[in-house]
């Protein structure tokens, strides 16, 4: 039997994940911990970003890592990615939102490429019109996820997305779309 975490005093959860403060730090002085063994998705990306803030930290600077605007992305055919809230988030939360969708089978390089299948959904603040969350099943989902979350980041609102310039014939052009629908003003439906 080898060693646990605990039995060098790093103090961990129920779950055996373990605990670290707002600058991942452990309950031990100098000894940081990020990644799978920390609380949250095992994505490698996350702890990419957590590894990131630890040597800001370290270097006197504000390591942050915004957890509501970490990617998730499944590798199948077709992928599927998201960022940020989803409809079920939204409606637990009793929130007024309005979705934008626009599926890949009116995007012209999908229907080029021969897959069709799949959409891109936004979800921004009914009032203000923020991003709040972005899902995309489709073509290149885990690539296309990468401008919403930007978006979701910068605090930037549907609105936003649909005033860049996307270039066709792109798979791209389905964020854009999805964007406009989100105010009725989808172009290619």
């Amino acid at each position: 039997k080898g060693l646990g975490l605990d039995d060098g005093g790093v103090a961990v959860d129920e779950r055996g994940r373990v605990k670290v403060d707002e600058h991942y730090a452990t309950n031990i002085p100098g000894l940081y911990a990020i990644g799978d063994v920390i609380a949250g998705p095992m994505l490698a990306h996350k702890a990419e970003e957590e590894g990131v803030a630890v040597a800001e930290t370290l270097a006197g600077q504000a390591g942050h890592v915004n957890y509501g605007a970490i990617p998730g992305v499944v590798y199948t055919w077709p992928e599927v990615a998201g960022v940020g809230k989803t409809e079920e988030d939204l409606k637990a939360e009793g929130a007024a939102y309005k979705i934008g969708k626009f599926p890949f089978s009116a995007n012209g390089r999908a229907r080029a490429m021969g897959c069709i299948d799949g959409f891109v959904k936004v979800l921004a603040d009914e009032k203000t019109d923020k991003l709040l969350g972005a899902h995309i099943i489709g073509p290149d989902a885990g690539t296309l996820i990468a401008e919403l979350v930007m978006a979701l980041e910068i605090g930037a609102s549907a609105e936003d997305v649909a005033r860049v310039c996307h270039a066709h014939p792109t798979l791209s052009e389905a964020v854009k779309e999805a964007a406009l629908a989100a105010e009725g003003r989808a172009i290619h439906i």
